[in-house]
């Protein structure tokens, strides 16, 4: 299957901030022991990205104390490895040639204990206050990307 003629899958992202002003991130159970990300997931048939991001908070934060504050104007796209791709060709699964990402600015209206992170996909979630976000997204060109989500949801980074 030639790269060119698959599609990208759709997913959403989300920037949660609490009250005092800190970014969650979470670690996955597929992820090593120093790298994390933002939480989100893939858009189901006949869902707006809105009811996805929405539906997979609750579903890997235990929550629905989320409020959308904004989307931003650019989605991330990026491609996978073509050893992903022939894997998923191996075990017959749906196969992409990357991803797409509408990511949100969230808004956490609860409290800490309200978050129950959901174990069969998320090892740890943490709180960080934004300067310290370089020490743990650490992916190649992660940190790159969260800088311009900031500046464009307004978050400062010092």
């Amino acid at each position: 299957m030639n790269r060119e003629e698959l599609t990208y899958r759709q997913s959403t992202s989300a920037v949660i901030f609490d009250k005092l002003g800190r970014i969650l991130i979470v670690q996955k159970n597929s992820y090593k022991g120093n790298e994390w990300s933002i939480p989100g997931g893939g858009i189901e048939e006949d869902e707006t990205p809105e009811t996805t991001i929405i539906r997979e908070l609750y579903e890997e934060l235990g929550s629905n104390k989320f409020e959308i504050v904004k989307v931003a104007s650019n989605t991330d796209r990026y491609e996978w490895p073509d050893e992903l791709i022939n894997e998923k060709i191996a075990n017959n699964k749906a196969v992409f040639r990357g991803q797409e990402i509408t990511q949100f600015l969230i808004k956490f209206l609860g409290e800490d204990e309200d978050l129950k992170p959901e174990i069969e996909e998320i090892r740890l979630i943490k709180w960080v206050f934004p300067k310290e976000l370089s020490s743990y997204l650490i992916f190649p060109n992660q940190m790159q990307k969260m800088e311009v989500l900031l500046d464009e949801f307004e978050i400062k980074q010092k």
